[in-house]
């Protein structure tokens, strides 16, 4: 049930170009922001991604040939979100499309508008044979997990990924969870703090830090730190003005409960900057908390909202564990000038991404995988990863029917001497060119090979047609 049609991804193209008009509520186009899938990425996947990809073959199967072919794993569910309901759903369907998987779509159903937009122009522009929407909330993602899928893509929270693995394990579903967890800032004493400040904010600030790669917290030289801090809440007043609340560009909490959570953990610190609320808009302006505990909610739960928690340091070291002692982060932001750090910070984080000296950049770039590790994640996506991620690469080995005399050491009995020299020579053959020391060696044992394969041409009981036919 699987099929693959390039006009199937156009249509999503122009779904979104031509209905254009009929956008969601005011506060989902904030929360709507769309990063689109580069067209070109699209109309580059019938020709490249999904021909063979012929491999290096050894010694043994030197005449044959080796390649994978990319094949659609099946029929797949992709599971939407609401922070970005129209990219994160679009993208990993583009992917499927590519792929030549049929997908069922279930849009979040905390953005319910985008939802309706999306479920009304993905049943008008595409073929309802291979793919269809399902709206609905949990019993209906309940009813999908209970089937059977050939791959199960989320993008979410950690609490409802796990849920998601378990009910793919049933099955030995392949999945891919796109998470979340406590991305980490680091700000070295040496860099230009103006401007960390100003891409930091920025990226806490996009969709009032309800986006999964926001800078969760930030770890900031105490020389450093009220400079940081006075830097930030300039920048806060030229984007979003003296009153953020009145601002176009920034966003509001997406529901009463994410809101309520949001206000709650502004008593786990001291407010420096903002700390305004609106109830009955959801408005929360851009917070900055100086030195919070280390075990409150604060610094243990993922923050999803525009409060920023901000730490002093002396050691590097103490940074670098502490990070380490926590789940493993969707990224790890560093800015830095020090190139030996930067290579410390690579070697020593692990972490979905690291980026350093920007925020939120990494996912403009569609050549790079996106992906988490550990609780952040797993699998990756964007440009052909997305391909990738929906692709079964199936191994292929074409043997000639021929030339069935070189195959004779194969077969029992194996106590020939021939047949010991040649096994003998195979194991040391070397595919690629042989190192100045490892030149006897190599010769000699080449040498072997070719007498036993002269040897085994004519080896007693294959038969006038010992070469096969």
């Amino acid at each position: 049930m699987c099929c693959y049609d390039q006009s199937d991804g156009k249509g999503v193209f122009r779904s979104c170009t031509e209905r254009h008009e009929e956008t969601p509520t005011r506060n989902e186009r904030y929360r709507s922001q769309v990063y689109r899938e580069r067209p070109g990425v699209l109309h580059e996947a019938p020709q490249g991604w999904m021909a063979d990809q012929y491999v290096k073959t050894d010694l043994v199967n030197k005449i044959d040939q080796a390649y994978l072919c990319p094949e659609p794993k099946g029929v797949v569910v992709i599971f939407g979100c609401w922070n970005y309901p129209v990219q994160l759903t679009l993208s990993p369907l583009m992917g499927a499309i590519c792929a030549g998987c049929c997908a069922v779509v279930k849009p979040s159903e905390v953005a319910p508008s985008s939802s309706a937009v999306m479920k009304k122009y993905f049943d008008l522009y595409l073929d309802p044979l291979c793919y269809r929407t399902v709206e609905g909330a949990k019993d209906t993602a309940t009813a999908l997990l209970k089937l059977t899928w050939d791959h199960i893509f989320f993008t979410g929270s950690v609490s409802v990924g796990k849920i998601i693995a378990k009910a793919a394990a049933e099955n030995l579903t392949p999945v891919t969870l796109e998470l979340g967890g406590k991305s980490p800032v680091i700000v070295d004493e040496n860099t230009n703090i103006d401007t960390a400040a100003k891409r930091i904010l920025w990226g806490k600030c996009v969709n009032a830090g309800q986006t999964c790669i926001a800078p969760d917290y930030v770890y900031c030289h105490k020389n450093q730190m009220s400079t940081l801090i006075d830097r930030m809440k300039h920048h806060i007043t030229d984007m979003y003005g003296e009153d953020p609340e009145q601002s176009d560009c920034f966003a509001r909490i997406i529901n009463n409960n994410h809101y309520n959570r949001l206000k709650s953990l502004m008593s786990d610190g001291t407010v420096a900057v903002g700390g305004t609320t609106n109830d009955e808009t959801c408005y929360i302006a851009p917070t900055i908390i100086t030195n919070p505990p280390l075990d409150s909610k604060l610094m243990t739960d993922e923050i999803f909202g525009p409060i920023l928690p901000i730490l002093e340091y002396e050691d590097m070291s103490s940074v670098l564990k502490f990070i380490r002692s926590r789940q493993k982060p969707l990224v790890c932001y560093l800015f830095s000038s020090n190139a030996k750090l930067i290579d410390e910070v690579k070697k020593k984080v692990s972490a979905g991404t690291l980026d350093v000296n920007d925020c939120l950049m990494h996912m403009m770039v569609p050549t790079l995988p996106f992906g988490g590790v550990g609780h952040s994640g797993m699998g990756k996506y964007h440009g052909k990863a997305s391909f990738d991620q929906f692709t079964h690469h199936k191994s292929v080995l074409h043997k000639p029917i021929g030339m069935e005399s070189v195959n004779n050491i194969r077969y029992p009995p194996y106590d020939a001497e021939w047949k010991q020299n040649l096994i003998y020579s195979m194991l040391y053959y070397k595919p690629n060119a042989p190192s100045s020391s490892g030149f006897a060696k190599y010769a000699v044992t080449s040498t072997m090979a070719g007498a036993a394969f002269a040897y085994a041409y004519a080896w007693p009981g294959s038969g006038p047609s010992g070469g096969g036919q």
